[in-house]
């Protein structure tokens, strides 16, 4: 209830326009704050997840491998985060994030769409599509 909740206010408290024209992606980073319990955070993400295709919307995930592994673990093919497109962070060059668009995604039934990589203090992506 809680993922759902804060998917609602995301989305309709803060007046966006047209949300269901977006890929909404959840942002799974150790800088933010989590749970301890990996299966409580998957059911936040769960019940975002469920909110947004609830309008419409669709739904990505954002993260590092090692940070998704440390926040949520392993999600079951019964989860409707199995298979939402990833985001992959982390990479230190443009190199390094075309190679990611070949890494696991972050659920096993999901595809790496787009990477990301730092440079000279900023973020840059790169489409895997």
């Amino acid at each position: 209830m809680y993922g759902y909740a804060k998917a609602y206010d995301n989305v309709d408290l803060r007046g966006v326009d047209n949300p269901t024209t977006y890929l909404w992606w959840l942002d799974v980073e150790t800088e933010n704050s989590w749970s301890t319990d990996k299966l409580a955070n998957r059911a936040d993400l769960e019940g975002m997840t469920y909110y947004l295709r609830s309008i419409g919307a669709r739904v990505g995930l954002y993260s590092t491998s090692f940070q998704w592994g440390q926040i949520v673990g392993e999600v079951p093919s019964t989860s409707n985060l199995y298979k939402l497109p990833s985001w992959l962070a982390g990479a230190r060059t443009l190199n390094g994030a075309k190679n990611n668009c070949g890494s696991a995604p972050l659920t096993a039934g999901g595809q790496v769409t787009l990477t990301q990589f730092v440079s000279r203090g900023l973020d840059y992506d790169y489409s895997c599509i």
